[in-house]
């Protein structure tokens, strides 16, 4: 007597477990392509930090301190204006300069915090704020930059610093063809000498 084998008999168990795994590798995949996938249209309330703020290779300036100074030019009130003082320490190529940008309480203290918002105080109209495009870099105390600022908003519609409010500042690199650095560390500074004089619950004396 013979007996023949059927064929693929034994097939039927590795043919399921080839079928599951197939099964199991397409849903995994599936599963990746939706958490990679970006979500559109989808509103946060988390700002956006521009690409620059990640990818820049342009290095941080270094702001070291901003002093409040009283002035009383003639026929006019005390007002306050402010002394920024920074090291140049950028030597990318194309470097001219760093850009101001003076936040208060009153405007955006969060997003001062946050990042960089709105437009660079222009002194002369034009970017960058500071132009170094000739000066060697340095952080020697005698080589410290000072810089006075006289208002929180640039001409052609200056606007004073008001007593007693919160200033927040920041420094970014700028380049000549206009790439911006990651900001400076953020400084913040009263317009008082002595916040402890300024009324109870204003921005400088909480």
């Amino acid at each position: 007597m013979s007996f023949r084998r059927k064929s693929g008999l034994n097939q039927g168990p590795e043919k399921g477990f080839g079928s599951r795994l197939r099964t199991l590798a397409v849903g995994v995949g599936l599963g990746w392509a939706v958490l990679l996938t970006p979500a559109c249209g989808t509103n946060t309330d988390e700002p956006v930090l521009p690409v620059y703020l990640i990818f820049s290779a342009v290095g941080a300036p270094a702001l070291v301190s901003v002093t409040p100074v009283e002035t009383n030019p003639p026929a006019t009130a005390l007002r306050y204006e402010f002394d920024v003082r920074y090291f140049v320490t950028n030597t990318e190529d194309g470097f001219v300069g760093y850009n101001l940008y003076i936040d208060s309480s009153q405007t955006s203290a969060q997003a001062a915090i946050l990042g960089i918002t709105g437009d660079p105080f222009l002194p002369e109209g034009i970017a960058p704020s500071f132009s170094h495009a000739t000066t060697t870099p340095s952080t020697a105390n005698a080589d410290i930059v000072i810089q006075r600022v006289s208002n929180f908003r640039a001409p052609p519609a200056p606007e004073n610093f008001q007593a007693c409010e919160l200033y927040f500042f920041r420094i970014t690199a700028v380049t000549r063809n206009a790439i911006e650095s990651p900001p400076s560390a953020q400084v913040q500074q009263c317009a008082a000498l002595d916040s402890g004089l300024c009324p109870k619950g204003s921005p400088c004396n909480p």
